[in-house]
């Protein structure tokens, strides 16, 4: 009897939910360009339009009945009252003209709407005779979202595209209870979209303190803060907060994207290296020549991607040998470098710079908010020295992390290596130069090379048929022949180019570069350059640095005597290399020459003509929403297939069989028949731990008869299947 009571209260409070969001959200457009409206109609028909269509969708054998009626109440209604409705819409959109098209040229301007010939009505009941079509429609889109689509995202974007409409032009507020509604129904459907799906009996009686809880909740802050108090905004600082707000959006983004620690580097998607010329950071330095920047490196070779290895447990800070131990016995006046970069989760790091004082990790150094250090340095050739108990206990750890996780991929790649004559030396500096001048040697590089086979490995089929790639290539096969022997290398991310004393150089991501490093017992990490050919290295043409070198280094020197550099510290931090002094003649990554200077700027202003009034076209942001939810769906889709077949397809038998079987049981609540097979192979893969090579080819055939039964439905729900819910 309770079950019942719970699940019988999801019509209520679903009804609630779409009635909400049928009538705030067109609301908000109406009273966001001041056209009048009847009110109290329109709420009746936003609770008759929740009921019918909260029963439509949640009663499984009687619900048609409802649904039925929701047509047969509202169509005749709307063909009767036809010339009201085209009325209104002329009305809406004269309304719409006449606010924007003097700031967008494109748009036409407004023609005075004559009432219909015969025909005459109060321009309020035509609005609301408009705006009941569109709640209609509207709401019948929320309805199957929350109830039907089994998505918990899909509700909260429906509505915001019609939403946007209300702020384009921003002289102009949305009634503020209509925003109240919409932050309710949001709310309601973020707080009760998990357990909607999850659980659905519960949802309807856990909702209903919730929604009262959201009312209350905006009643409160209409108390005490009453609109009434708000201070306007001009529709010139608006645009400017909206610009703001913008750039502040892309440079966050481009900075997560550029300068963020991958901890995983799948290498199925290096079909091609792309390029935008974005800046990454400055970089002043009082040599001239060529300078490895280090960003991070990845450890662990496996299913074709680059793996961050676990922090190691012992006290020996690795991070502290980069370049060699020589460089701390190196007492010689060095190189300084300064660096200057965008918010960043790691600093850029040189090589052979002194750690004293310095919170080391594994694989690169954390910023910890500094966006501006420097460095002295200096070059050395590494030397070994006597290995003691300490750095022993590290390099066993070393090789144990720093491998190939799979041992058939793991022996392929071994055995072509000494069919092609290459062995361990047992000098792993000596062993990896070879290893790199065979990889050099035998590879094109192009960025362009195709995309990798299913099913294929990335090294091995660079190694044995490609042989084209970009640095990824190269660096990756270096890394993964040497692991093959049992020595400890990392594939290392960071940038790589070319400097003239004393001047700022922009490094963007078109200097982006991978390559090895390789630990040498008494050394420390060495690093290892193995991509080929110049097509990839060339240093872009600069008038204001002609002393930059042009052409790849051969390949020995830059294996090992890499610009070795050193932390400065002057005493004042313990944590993080000290920050360059403030310096008034370089500018920032985003600040520009100004060209001709302010008489330039004068001149052009003077020339202007007085009349000009600045083009308003923020309003235009609503129109990528559209695309950025078909974008957004579009890609989330491949993400969601893309894990799905990794998952299929994973080493561990058991846990493929149990992924299969969660997927079959999602299927089976959209049409898919039930399967007595899939149920006992879950039961077996979940006690039992004996091979299960067979039951992951039996549990694979059941899906495909699933997805064979799902693919014969109508298109339209082929359609939502797939883009919507990324079912098939």
């Amino acid at each position: 009897m309770k079950q019942k009571v719970c699940s019988f209260l999801r019509i209520p409070v679903d009804a609630v939910l779409i009635a909400i969001a049928a009538l705030a959200v067109p609301c908000a457009v109406l009273t966001a360009y001041q056209l009048p409206f009847p009110l109290v109609p329109l709420i009746w028909a936003a609770v008759l339009i929740g009921i019918l269509l909260s029963v439509w969708m949640h009663v499984p054998k009687f619900g048609w009945i409802a649904g039925i009626a929701f047509f047969a109440v509202l169509t005749p209604l709307l063909i009767w009252k036809n010339l009201f409705v085209r009325y209104g819409f002329l009305l809406f959109r004269y309304a719409i003209l006449d606010l924007l098209s003097p700031d967008v040229p494109f748009l036409p301007s407004p023609t005075p709407v004559e009432p219909i010939d015969g025909f005459t009505a109060a321009p309020e009941a035509a609005i609301g005779w408009f705006a009941l079509l569109v709640m209609a429609v509207f709401g019948l889109s929320i309805a199957w979202s929350l109830i039907r689509s089994k998505m918990i995202l899909l509700p909260l974007i429906v509505p915001l595209p019609i939403f946007m409409l209300s702020l384009i032009y921003t002289d102009l507020p949305l009634a503020h209870w209509t925003v109240l509604l919409l932050l309710i129904y949001l709310g309601g459907c973020l707080i009760g979209g998990g357990l909607r799906v999850s659980d659905s009996d519960r949802y309807g009686l856990a909702m209903l303190p919730v929604l009262l809880g959201l009312l209350v909740l905006g009643v409160l802050i209409r108390t005490v803060s009453p609109p009434e108090k708000y201070e306007p905004i001009s529709f010139e600082r608006r645009q400017e907060i909206i610009g703001e707000r913008v750039r502040e959006l892309y440079d966050g983004v481009r900075n997560v994207l550029n300068n963020r620690v991958k901890r995983t580097e799948d290498l199925t998607d290096e079909e091609e290296w792309h390029r935008t010329g974005d800046a990454i950071l400055e970089a002043k330095t009082s040599e001239s020549g060529e300078i490895y920047l280090r960003a991070y490196s990845l450890g662990g070779y496996r299913n074709s991607a680059w793996y961050s290895v676990s922090p190691y447990p012992g006290t020996w800070k690795s991070m502290g040998t980069l370049g060699g131990n020589a460089a701390r016995q190196n007492e010689n006046a060095g190189e300084t470098m300064t660096v200057h970069a965008e918010a960043s989760e790691m600093l850029y790091v040189p090589y052979g710079f002194e750690p004293s004082g310095m919170q080391l990790s594994e694989s690169y150094l954390a910023a910890n908010d500094v966006t501006e250090y420097s460095w002295s340095y200096r070059t050395v050739v590494p030397t070994a020295t006597a290995v003691s108990e300490e750095e022993a206990a590290y390099l066993t750890w070393a090789q144990e992390q720093y491998s190939i996780s799979d041992s058939s991929v793991k022996e392929q790649i071994r055995a072509f290596a000494e069919s092609a004559g290459i062995y361990d030396t047992g000098d792993n500096l000596k062993t990896a130069r070879i290893v790199a001048s065979f990889v050099r040697t035998n590879g094109t590089y192009s960025t362009t090379p195709g995309k990798v086979p299913e099913g294929t490995d990335f090294v091995l089929y660079f190694l044995e048929q490609s042989r084209t790639g970009y640095c990824v290539h190269f660096a990756s096969a270096t890394t993964a022949i040497l692991q093959s022997f049992g020595i400890p290398a990392r594939y290392v991310f960071g940038y790589r180019f070319f400097t003239t004393s004393g001047a700022s150089k922009t490094v963007t991501d078109e200097m982006a570069h991978a390559w090895t490093e390789v630990y040498c017992p008494g050394v420390g990490w060495v690093p290892i350059e193995s991509t080929a050919g110049a097509d990839g290295w060339q240093e872009p043409d600069d008038a204001n640095e002609t002393a930059a070198p042009t052409a790849a280094p051969t390949p020995e020197p830059t294996a090992e005597p890499t610009p070795e550099p050193t932390a400065s510290s002057d005493g004042e931090t313990e944590s993080e290399p000290t920050e360059a002094p403030q310096e008034t003649n370089q500018p920032l990554p985003t600040e520009r020459p100004d060209g001709d200077g302010t008489d330039g700027r004068e001149e052009e202003e003077s020339q202007a003509p007085s009349t000009t009034v600045p083009i308003k076209l923020w309003w235009l942001l609503w129109l990528l929403v559209p695309p950025a939810i078909v974008a957004a769906l579009l890609g989330t889709g491949k993400l969601v297939r893309d894990r799905r077949k990794k998952l299929f397809r994973q080493k561990n038998a058991r846990e493929a069989v149990l992924a299969m079987y969660r997927y079959q049981k999602r299927m089976e609540r959209f049409g898919a028949s039930k399967s007595e097979t899939a149920e006992e192979l879950a039961v077996e893969a979940t006690f039992s731990d004996h091979e299960m090579s067979e039951q992951r080819r039996r549990m694979h055939s059941i899906i495909k008869s699933s997805l064979a039964q799902l693919g014969s439905q109508p298109k339209w729900k082929r359609f939502l299947y797939r883009h919507l819910l990324f079912l098939t």
